[in-house]
């Protein structure tokens, strides 16, 4: 399981992680969890910060994903915290059944998992965490012995508890006998309210009309609400009640004994059965990560060492959680990139790319497979730093401006070699001109720190820089300029027009407010601006040509295999026609060779020796003509030797020819062939 101490974990800031939607997968791998241990260590774990560690779970997952999918049933079932327990014994204090219940419960889930991993070969991380657990045989037979499945004592635990509770019902049983003598009486009939005994405070009584106390000497333990009856012990039985009760209380305490045994076979095997939990634990969060998988229809990728991405179709797991429709976008760059400045449209999409790409991050880090398309890879960054939002301290009396300025400073005197940072809207919040040069001059800065910097922005300058300095690509999200609205695709390579005029026009804004607008941005200076969407016009359309090409690559590789199924259909029909010919001919050559022998024989007769050359080689001659092109198999070559005669064709292997049997082959294991 992953670490769940945020003191330990400080490599990704726990407000970072908050504003990348990391809590939303933390509750949804909760819960899956099927023991409330597990669910309290997803709700509070932290991805890991090295990549062998994070490997390692995403081996892990993979292995439980492939485990789920087969066909045996994971043996896997909600199990409760063995801790409190387990201090009970160590502390002497009595544990209840139940208690031994739970214990006996972890012991075959550890033994049932032992033996299913046994049988698995393609699981080798699983196999040896459920190897690490005992499932302590004789601690669970004992167990098992002594309690019955609703935690009941079991008579014949203990000789002795099996003999007091014999005791016990006899004594009941002279006891019962004794009232109902006292009740036959005449004088009893009249006393009685009705003819039955009952119990008050663990001692049988009769039901005695108020009024008539005095007929039946004895002791009151209890009255009816209405105060007509009076539930009294009769003086005759009070030995026999006092035996009853002494009965009961040898029988209670042959079962505490038995239960301070459970509780020393629980303390002897104190750390056996923690270690078993811990195990279970990990078992029961890898789980939930192959449940959340599941859920998230997400798939496996491979995680980079280096800062290459290439998430294909990638979906913001906090929305795809959240059960939201998502547009899926393609997310790649190279390791020699290291600023990506996204623009486009307000609303367009640029912070979802960011929290996207950080949140996904957190998961790869954590073992999570990721809803994006087959052959996805993710780089590894140890560290992730976000500055999404407007996060307004009053109480530290930081403007806007400041608080992001704040981060950004906390962000380069912390963040090592290959962080990732995400910045959304740098550079706001002040001055345009100013907050342009300043968000320049940090990303500069981060770049030379080997950081990864994904950010937003509407900045012109930022926008240019990305398309002259070596390591920066500039990116957007999509704009349709015919609905006005935006796409949410993500296109690399160019950037992006804000489009605020549209958007203002598609929200609403009065149509003067806007004409007035469009006036004023046509007097700027936009020849800069102009270049970059002329770019991003060529950008799109190259996009779309590729789209178009990649869809007739697709289709014309789908022909293709068609095609090679066909031909292999076709084939196959040819060498099942082939074959089937074939052992119709021979079966022709076989008829016919009898009917010739027959001749032979009456030839033998009359001794005319060139007339059974003749035959004979008219028989050889016919068993060779079908058969002389076709493979053994083809050709049904494979008879049974005792169904060959003397002049049958066969075909010798090791010669690659056809030959004619001069003697019968049953019985013997070799025979004489004629070739030619």
């Amino acid at each position: 399981m992953t670490r769940s101490d945020p003191a330990s974990a400080p490599h990704t800031p726990q407000k970072s992680m908050t504003h990348m939607g990391w809590p939303a997968v933390q509750q949804a791998l909760a819960a899956l969890a099927e023991s409330p241990v597990t669910r309290e260590l997803c709700a509070a774990f932290h991805p890991e910060p090295d990549f062998e560690s994070a490997q390692r779970l995403l081996e892990e997952t993979c292995e439980m994903v492939d485990t789920r999918a087969g066909v045996d049933p994971f043996p896997l079932q909600p199990f409760d915290d063995l801790r409190p327990i387990l201090q009970q014994v160590a502390e002497s204090i009595l544990v209840e059944p139940e208690d031994c219940l739970q214990a006996a419960h972890h012991l075959r889930l550890a033994r049932d998992l032992k033996r299913y991993f046994k049988k698995q070969d393609n699981a080798r991380l699983l196999k040896k965490i459920a190897e690490a657990m005992d499932p302590v045989p004789d601690l669970l037979k004992e167990i098992e012995r002594c309690l019955d499945a609703d935690g009941e004592i079991k008579e014949n635990a203990s000789p002795e508890l099996k003999q007091a509770v014999r005791d016990a019902a006899h004594a009941r049983q002279k006891l019962e006998t004794a009232l109902q003598k006292i009740m036959a009486k005449a004088e009893s009939k009249d006393a009685l309210q009705d003819s039955y005994f009952t119990e008050r405070e663990g001692r049988l009584v009769l039901p005695v009309k108020a009024g008539a106390k005095s007929q039946l000497e004895g002791i009151v333990h209890d009255s009816s609400g209405s105060g007509q009856t009076l539930f009294v012990e009769p003086t005759a039985v009070i030995p026999l009640n006092n035996q009853v009760k002494i009965a009961r209380m040898t029988v209670e305490q042959e079962k505490i004994k038995i239960l301070q045994a459970l509780a020393q076979g629980l303390l002897g095997q104190r750390e056996v059965l923690q270690c078993n939990q811990d195990q279970l634990t990990k078992l029961d969060a890898i789980h939930a990560r192959a449940r959340l998988a599941e859920k998230m229809e997400a798939r496996r990728f491979l995680l980079r060492r280096d800062g290459l991405v290439d998430l294909r179709r990638a979906r913001n797991p906090e929305l795809v959680l959240n059960g939201q429709e998502v547009v899926p976008n393609d997310i790649q760059w190279d390791a020699a990139t290291r600023v990506i400045i996204i623009s486009g449209p307000n609303t367009g999409g640029k912070t979802v790319t960011l929290k996207t790409v950080g949140l996904m991050s957190l998961m790869a880090r954590s073992g999570l497979l990721l809803p994006v398309a087959d052959n996805s890879e993710m780089g590894f960054f140890p560290e992730v730093y976000a500055d999404i939002g407007d996060e307004q301290n009053i109480q530290l009396q930081l403007s806007t401006f400041s608080a992001h300025l704040e981060k950004i400073i906390h962000m380069l005197n912390n963040a090592s070699p290959g962080a990732l940072i995400l910045l959304d809207e740098l550079g706001i919040a002040t001055d345009p001109q100013e907050g342009a040069a300043l968000a320049e001059s940090i990303l500069i800065e981060m770049k030379r720190r080997g950081l990864m910097v994904l950010v937003s922005t509407h900045y012109l300058a930022l926008k240019t820089l990305a398309q002259t300095e070596e390591g920066f690509l500039n990116a957007c999200t999509e704009f349709d300029d015919q609905t006005h609205r935006p796409t949410y695709r993500l296109i690399f390579g160019v950037p992006g027009d804000s489009a605020a005029l549209e958007t203002a026009e598609r929200l609403g804004l009065d149509a003067d407010t806007l004409d007035r607008a469009r006036a004023i941005y046509e007097r700027k200076d936009r020849r800069g601006e102009q270049l970059l969407q002329s770019l991003n016009r060529q950008k799109r359309e190259m996009v779309k040509d590729q789209e178009a090409l990649q869809r007739k690559m697709e289709e014309t590789n789908r022909l293709l295999a068609e095609q090679r199924t066909l031909t292999e259909k076709l084939k196959g029909e040819e060498r099942d026609f082939i074959k089937t010919k074939a052992k119709k001919v021979q079966a022709f050559v076989r008829d016919a060779k009898r009917e010739i022998k027959k001749l032979m024989e009456s030839l033998r007769q009359s001794r005319d020796v060139s007339q059974l050359r003749k035959a004979e080689k008219k028989i050889h001659q016919l068993g060779q003509v079908p058969l002389s092109a076709l493979s053994p198999q083809e050709a049904g070559w494979e008879v049974p030797a005792d169904q060959l005669q003397s002049g049958d064709p066969v075909r010798v292997e090791h010669y690659n020819a056809v030959g004619t049997l001069l003697e019968d082959p049953a019985g013997k294991t070799k025979v004489r062939i004629q070739l030619g």
